[in-house]
């Protein structure tokens, strides 16, 4: 990769690194890789598209705006996954557009909403849960789900999403 490329870079994430928390930071704006600059147009890539949809719509602005003091020009920003690399490599660009693809690579495919069993006693969970992975961060902010029966008693789940 271009030195310059890489300086710029560095330059952007240690103005950015003062701006946000470190947790912020560390999830979102550390792991940016520089694909290009172009006239106006940075472009910057993530792994996975979910963090790229996070990153476009929480940070977009404050990047550009850094982007724009070190370059000293106004810039353009576009963020692209790393699928989104993999498939204009492979001659389809439109392919990741449709639909967003996550990696649930690590996830265990017995928990989902197809093999849970819904009854009496947890039907307002599975209906909150099922709006939450609908539309993340609208309803049910934070989820916070207590459980004090059957094999994990006392067991509480959150999820909070900004």
């Amino acid at each position: 990769m271009n030195q310059y490329l890489n300086e710029v870079l560095d330059n952007a994430k240690e103005l950015l690194k003062g701006e946000m928390t470190q947790i912020s930071y560390e999830t979102w704006i550390k792991p940016l890789e520089i694909s290009n600059i172009v006239d106006n147009q940075v472009t910057l890539i993530l792994k996975d598209s979910f963090k790229k949809d996070h990153v476009e719509s929480r940070f977009h602005d404050l990047i550009v705006n850094t982007f724009n003091l070190i370059l000293q020009k106004n810039c353009n920003l576009k963020i692209i996954s790393d699928i989104d690399t993999q498939d204009n490599i492979q001659g389809n660009p439109n392919a990741s557009s449709s639909f967003p693809s996550h990696n649930i690579g690590s996830l265990n495919p017995n928990y989902t909403f197809d093999n849970f069993v819904v009854g009496e006693n947890n039907r307002f969970a599975h209906a909150a849960a099922l709006a939450v992975a609908e539309s993340p961060g609208s309803g049910y902010n934070p989820l916070f789900i207590y459980g004090g029966v059957g094999l994990r008693e006392n067991t509480s789940y959150a999820c909070y999403w900004k």
